[in-house]
């Protein structure tokens, strides 16, 4: 052979090996978005009825994702060498025609309409309960001294019923504004300053997110919460013997006779400014729940590590693998099928672990795959685990969690929900460039979104975690991801129609799946755990010592 030919076939090489291996390439995207295609597509199916914790239907998903898990080659990691971690529940069924709101002021008495003007809450100590009490507001209900802000200050709740807005000061930073908009952060003031009951009312910018009507038809499903050691529900607060939520309509009833009208109530919230005062007269709030106990379960499978030290500590993969389950009827519909919210995010987990698994080289730290179950009634499963996780305490490192991708196109970006709180923020956005995406911040701060979700519950116990969705921006110009996307949370989340019929682009899914793996892979393998960012809103409240 003469030396121009090889010189020739030595430039041409890369070529040619580039065209070699494309085809390779483009086979295992197709296959991995076959793969999580197929498992959206089961757990989606009108045969899981939705999925809700407790019933046949999540039980034949949690089935599904253990033998998913079995195929992949994990173990077993859940209670007594199993799959499972059990949890004991108590579903509350509130009877909405039966709950009572009166007003009683000046001699005169007020009757308001279940459904109309209240809904009544779920009391989990007592099929019927009420109570009557004194009325005093109380703005947010938040007390923040580190910022000056006190909604209690000089208020008295002892044997009063408290009425209090949703949400938080605006003026708070998205972090802060998160934590104390939580119930789990209201509620606990609230009985800590000897209130019998609680008022929740809607602010204008949390009813145009839920209009009341979607509130009402919410108010069908069930409520739940886990069953402690003692026997109890836990966050169940029973000091607060009745609970109700009212929107503008019917808190306008309410406040009608107040020195301080609503709508300045509510422009002096949206300005920021703390504020209580009394209303006059009294309520009578009663009620009736129907309490069944159920039984349901996380699913649990792991990912040994090889270090023989940094594998007995581990990085957590979570999705919630529960939704809705049957409900109102809507166009026909009453299966609440949950595509989207959140069988893709169950999907793209175990393509994650796939992933790993195929890697054939063992991440350094272990990792848990973690199907959560109770989400959607509160982040009952990942609060379990949480607290009482299967492996020993304070060994989770991280939480690298995953809840209704809505990729509805070919996605451009990726939203790592709380990177800004921890040393996994920078893992993140290093990961999604590697795979070609841009990892844009959180587009809706208004919404609150890092505590809704299930690595909520894993920042309650002082581990850093972020919560991996879907952008806004498109690959193809023709396509308006965003439009779509928007259009999916107005018409069909917590919907029948989130369903298979939607367009979901699996590729893009496949590509969330390829993030993920990155940033678990490389938490798993670095020297040290993640930690909170100097000064952090959370981790100075919740970090803990190793």
């Amino acid at each position: 052979m003469s030396r121009r030919p090889c010189l020739l076939l030595a430039c041409l090489w890369p070529l040619l090996a580039t065209a070699a291996t494309a085809p390779r390439v483009d086979a295992e995207a197709e296959a991995a978005a076959a793969r999580i295609e197929a498992h959206v597509s089961f757990l989606a199916d009108d045969l899981l009825e939705g999925r809700a914790a407790g019933s046949r239907g999540f039980e034949l998903a949690a089935r599904y994702v253990a033998a998913e898990f079995a195929a992949l080659g994990l173990k077993p990691a859940g209670s007594a060498g199993g799959w499972y971690q059990p949890i004991e529940l108590l579903e509350g069924s509130p009877l909405i025609p039966a709950g009572e709101f009166v007003i009683e002021r000046d001699g005169q008495t007020t009757r308001l309409d279940s459904a109309v003007d209240f809904l009544p809450s779920v009391d989990y100590s007592a099929a019927k309960s009420s109570v009557t009490a004194a009325l005093e507001f109380v703005g947010f209900g938040v007390s923040a001294p580190e910022r000056g802000y006190d909604d209690y200050a000089g208020a008295d709740l002892k044997g009063k019923i408290a009425v209090l807005l949703t949400g938080a000061p605006p003026s708070f930073e998205s972090e802060a504004r998160a934590h104390y908009s939580a119930t789990l952060t209201k509620l606990p003031e609230l009985v800590r300053r000897g209130a019998v009951g609680a008022i929740f009312v809607l602010t204008p910018t949390d009813e145009k997110l839920t209009p009341w009507e979607r509130q009402v038809q919410r108010s069908w499903f069930a409520g739940m919460r886990w069953i402690g050691a003692d026997g109890r529900p836990v966050d169940a607060f029973p000091q607060l013997q009745r609970r109700a939520l009212m929107g503008r309509a019917g808190a306008a009833k309410l406040f009608a006779a107040a020195d301080h009208p609503l709508e300045a109530v509510f422009a002096t919230a949206a300005a920021g400014r703390a504020q209580h005062f009394a209303l006059p007269g009294q309520v009578t709030l009663a009620g009736q729940t129907t309490l069944t106990r159920r039984s349901s379960e996380n699913v649990v499978g792991l990912i040994e590590g090889s270090d023989p030290v940094l594998k007995h500590e581990y990085v957590v993969l979570s999705a919630h693998l529960d939704h809705l389950g049957r409900g109102a009827a809507v166009g026909g519909e009453t299966i609440y099928h949950g595509a989207l919210d959140n069988a893709a995010g169950v999907a793209v987990m175990l393509e994650v672990g796939h992933i790993l698994e195929a890697a054939g080289r063992r991440p350094r730290r272990s990792v848990l795959l973690l199907a959560l179950t109770g989400e959607e009634r509160g982040l009952l499963g990942s609060d379990v685990f949480a607290r009482q996780p299967t492996v020993p305490n304070g060994a989770v490192v991280a939480d690298v969690n995953m809840d209704m991708p809505v990729a509805l196109g070919p996605l451009a970006d990726w939203v790592a929900f709380g990177a800004e709180h921890s040393t996994l923020g920078p893992v993140a956005a290093r990961a999604a460039k590697a795979e070609g995406y841009a990892l844009s911040p959180d587009p809706m701060p208004d919404e609150i979104i890092f505590v809704r979700s299930d690595q909520y519950m894993f920042v309650r116990q002082g581990v850093p975690s972020i919560y991996m969705s879907s952008g806004s921006r498109s690959k193809d110009p023709a396509v308006d991801v965003k439009g779509r996307w928007e259009e999916f949370l107005k018409v069909h989340y917590h919907q029948p129609s989130d369903d298979l019929k939607l367009p979901i682009h699996y590729p893009s899914l496949a590509g969330l799946a390829r993030v993920n793996a990155r940033i678990v892979r490389e938490v798993a393998d670095a020297p040290a755990r993640p930690t909170w960012n100097p000064g952090d809103f959370f981790g100075e409240r919740f970090a803990r010592p190793h």
